[in-house]
């Protein structure tokens, strides 16, 4: 644990130390991205899926993602950026991956409670109806992102143009997981195909306990909890099979 705690302080210098902004561009980011998405339908005058208010909507959208993306992608490098600590036997690969995780998680936590209070203050609905259920569906979306981003890390150090082909997946993933719709929208012939995509669910977890009302027709509450779990499993395994190659690589 002291380990992982002194490379969790390690990794929040080296990715928020350089920018001016520090550590509040992490607050900063998802509140532009909701004020863009909201003034862009704003502007073309369509109502949002479900509630009154755009800036709840893709709070419940995009920061949701967010605990997904967030450590799938940031992860991916932790074992081959922090190859120089590895020569200290103490050390170890999925140490690194550790580290990575918790400042991410950390970190979206911290701006969506941010988030939540800015737009409290500025008078905007943002408390959920349900706030047990708001919370397992974050934490579903945390698992899954956890879960891949234990298997980019690994990958990642023996196939060279993966996180090239796996930024691909990331930006269909932005636009068919359910930020800007609920399945409930989609032809039956896109959600049977959709309905299989474990972001979708998380989404529709998180949607569904903040939106009292809503009862999502495709949600199996388990399903992202399961990926996530199977892919951590997955890439931890393959670590411990493959260790000399994943560490000298």
């Amino acid at each position: 644990m002291r380990i992982v705690g002194a490379l969790f302080l390690r990794e929040m210098r080296t990715r928020f130390g350089q920018y001016q902004f520090g550590y509040a561009w992490a607050f900063v980011e998802p509140l532009v991205q909701i004020g863009i998405l909201s003034g862009m339908f704003y502007l073309t005058g369509a109502r949002p899926a479900l509630g009154s208010s755009y800036e709840a909507y893709f709070l419940t959208g995009f920061v949701s993602f967010t605990f997904f993306r967030d450590p799938a992608t940031q992860t991916a490098a932790a074992i081959s950026a922090n190859r120089a600590l590895l020569s200290f036997p103490p050390v170890r690969n999925l140490d690194t991956v550790w580290a990575r995780i918790g400042l991410e998680v950390i970190t979206n936590v911290a701006a969506l409670c941010f988030l939540m209070l800015l737009f409290t203050f500025l008078e905007i609905p943002v408390i959920p109806d349900d706030t047990i259920r708001f919370a397992e569906g974050l934490l579903s979306m945390t698992v899954m992102g956890a879960g891949l981003g234990v298997f980019n890390a690994v990958i990642s150090t023996m196939v060279k143009s993966w996180m090239m082909l796996f930024g691909w997946v990331m930006r269909i993933q932005f636009f068919a997981a359910g930020v800007f719709f609920i399945p409930e929208r989609l032809p039956p012939f896109a959600l049977d195909v959709l309905k299989w995509n474990p972001v979708m669910h998380g989404i529709s977890f998180v949607r569904e306990g903040f939106y009292g009302g809503y009862r999502s027709i495709i949600l199996v509450e388990y399903y992202p909890f399961a990926v996530g779990l199977v892919l951590m499993l997955l890439g931890m395994s393959i670590e411990k099979l493959y260790r000399r190659r994943v560490t000298q690589r």
